[in-house]
């Protein structure tokens, strides 16, 4: 089951006053793409519909399209003019609550939400200009954002903005659909957190395995063609540890030292050497 559908079903869930169903039902109307047709894959939708437009105004056609079972809904003339483009004040009248009631008819009759664990975005599909300019308008009005295109000959409105997802599908009286896309928001910020924190372990993991090899191959270098004779005792300690244990840090190398010395003190006595064997290179034309 899609996304779109959860959402769908879930604004079907409602026990609405006959007032409040009649402006769901005009909503739907208005955005119907094919005049007087509807299909859906959702029994729950199938039933919540006919239940708006009277059971005897309307017939359900088990039907399959593109591939996908559903219901193909034929309704007969209902009590609403859906003509004239304008929205009509009889029941979007600039309350808050109508214009939800509306907004949830029309996205039960058009609208799409895609998975937000894959992608954020949620559209309306409008067959006509002047419907898609009305109900953008509408929509922005209302406190919300969406943008306006033409897609293949139909009138699209979107927003691929996380939060106006969830405000819209709030707006519409899908709570729990809401929650899920800030629930996956979250999710999404914490596992990318949670990768940020593991490549920045590794980039750091690797640099400090590249620092010891160099350090060893410095003390290999030294041992080879001169001797830890040239060392001074404190180097000689420090080169004989790290040339045993290349997995070692610096702060354990420096607990390993008699008298125990600090990461910094291990650091700069290791650059030493490392500034001994490359004098010795160049002294040698390697």
């Amino acid at each position: 089951m899609s996304f779109t559908t959860d959402v769908k079903n879930e604004l079907c869930g409602f026990d609405l006053s006959h007032k409040d169903e009649k402006i769901v039902m005009y909503g739907f109307l208005y955005c119907l793409k094919e005049q007087m047709e509807y299909f859906t894959e959702s029994e729950a939708v199938k039933d919540y519909i006919k239940r708006l437009a009277g059971d005897t105004r309307i017939y359900a056609e088990p039907i399959q399209r593109r591939g996908r079972d559903g219901f193909l809904l034929k309704l007969n003339s209902l009590d609403f003019n859906i003509n004239n483009f304008e929205i009509s004040s009889d029941y979007v009248d600039g309350r808050d609550e109508n214009t939800g009631l509306f907004l949830r008819g029309a996205f039960l009759a058009c609208g799409i939400a895609a998975n937000p664990d894959k992608e954020y975005h949620l559209e309306f599909s409008v067959g006509a200009k002047e419907k898609s300019d009305r109900l953008c308008r509408l929509i922005n009005e209302s406190g919300m954002n969406v943008r306006e295109s033409c897609r293949k000959g139909k009138y699209i409105l979107y927003t691929k903005d996380s939060e106006g997802i969830s405000d819209i599908l709030t707006f519409i009286g899908a709570m729990i659909s809401s929650m899920e896309i800030m629930n996956a928001k979250i999710f999404k910020g914490v596992r990318n957190n949670v990768n940020r924190a593991v490549n920045c372990e590794s980039a750091n993991i690797e640099k400090t395995v590249a620092a010891s090899r160099k350090q060893v191959e410095d003390i290999e270098y030294i041992a080879k063609n001169k001797g830890f004779g040239v060392l001074t005792e404190d180097l000689k300690q420090i080169a004989e540890i790290r040339r045993e244990n290349i997995e070692l840090s610096l702060s354990e190398i420096g607990k390993l030292l008699n008298p125990e010395i600090s990461r910094s003190g291990v650091y700069h006595r290791l650059k030493r050497i490392g500034e001994i064997a490359e004098r010795l290179r160049h002294e040698r034309g390697d």
